[in-house]
């Protein structure tokens, strides 16, 4: 059975969205390794698409889209 959750009136407290925001960025990130993994061009362009809008939506924060561009990046030696 789920847990119950109180959610305050004034909507989730800073935390809880800086937490939403890191589990998405994540699933993004997932999905496009995935993608990456599997050759599916089409579920990476997704990702790549949902990377852009979330950094079109935070144009102060960290730039998704370049975390996923240095995944193709080969390693430092």
């Amino acid at each position: 059975m789920p847990a119950l959750v109180l959610i305050p009136s004034d909507g989730p407290s800073e935390q809880e969205l800086a937490e939403i925001e890191a589990a998405v960025r994540a699933g993004v990130v997932a999905d496009y390794l995935a993608a990456l993994r599997t050759g599916n061009a089409l579920d990476r362009f997704a990702a790549e698409y949902l990377a852009e809008r979330i950094d079109a939506s935070t144009p102060d924060g960290p730039r998704l889209r370049d975390e996923l561009d240095g995944l193709n990046l080969p390693a430092a030696a």
